[in-house]
């Protein structure tokens, strides 16, 4: 039996459950101006028994309103980076089970119910399961450029978890049996505005010169020459990121971008530390 066979074969309610009580979940989000995303999800996230919110300080006092008004609870926190903040929000969940999920994510049905049949009950061996993720860019559904089978661990023990310290693509590491696989899929909507592209751009392009520097990695001006081509390269051709179209084309050409600016501040921070 596979591990979406074994969720499946779980009883919904479980020892000590009745049916239609809320799972032993807390869910985990980050927000700050996602006023309107968080309108949209919690209330879809009544499966679960607390919705943990950690809010930026810093952001739009609408979206810290909003969460408590849906019934999460709110917590402050000013934005260091993703690993940090996510880190600080798992130790505000108080639920066997944590669901980590961004603002602009959604839970397709098969998804929930597999989620809630995972955490029936107290004799689950697995400590932690992936989910797939379809992700929308610009109003389309991406089905190449990369993101095809594209899966994430999201669903894991509280106790036997930890993130990373990482400012940006931030890990949980968890211990113990997994990951299993539940059935369904994450909606992604991360990208519905020519100016989310242009922000999150520049913002992960930043983080992610930031880390590689932070870990040593230093970039010379044929790494800005050479790595962009390549990463337009590597997702359009041979990722099949032509098959989504004028979609794919804009996406590759972002990606490309970030790899860009990246190399770029990578390169400058490199010639500061050689000066010093």
């Amino acid at each position: 039996m596979d591990d979406v066979d074994r969720v499946n074969a779980t009883s919904a309610s479980g020892p000590g459950r009745a049916p239609g009580e809320p799972a032993p979940i807390s869910v985990l989000l980050l927000a700050r101006d996602e006023t309107a995303e968080l309108e949209a999800l919690i209330p879809a996230l009544g499966f679960a028994r607390e919705v943990v919110v950690v809010w930026d300080p810093r952001g739009e006092p609408a979206t810290r309103a909003a969460a408590a008004r849906l019934g999460a609870r709110v917590c402050e926190r000013a934005f260091d980076g993703f690993g940090p903040q996510r880190a600080f929000a798992l130790a505000q969940c108080t639920q066997d089970w944590v669901l980590w999920l961004d603002a602009d994510e959604r839970l397709d049905a098969t998804a929930v119910a597999t989620l809630v049949r995972a955490t029936a009950g107290g004799s689950q061996p697995i400590t932690h399961f992936r989910l797939a993720r379809a992700t929308w860019f610009l109003g389309a559904r991406i089905r190449f450029c990369g993101w095809q089978g594209d899966s994430v661990v999201r669903l894991f023990r509280r106790a036997r978890a930890r993130f990373d310290d990482s400012p940006v693509h931030e890990t949980v590491r968890v211990e113990g049996p997994g990951p299993g696989r539940l059935a369904g899929v994450i909606e992604h909507h991360s990208y519905r505005t020519f100016a989310d592209c242009s922000a999150k751009c520049v913002r992960y392009a930043a983080a992610g010169a930031e880390k590689a520097y932070a870990s040593g990695r230093l970039a010379g001006a044929l790494d800005v020459l050479i790595r962009p081509p390549l990463r337009f390269l590597r997702q359009y051709v041979l990722q099949f990121g032509f098959l989504d179209g004028a979609h794919g084309l804009v996406l590759c050409a972002f990606a490309a971008a970030q790899v860009f600016l990246k190399y770029a501040e990578l390169w400058e921070r490199t010639r500061a530390g050689t000066r010093a």
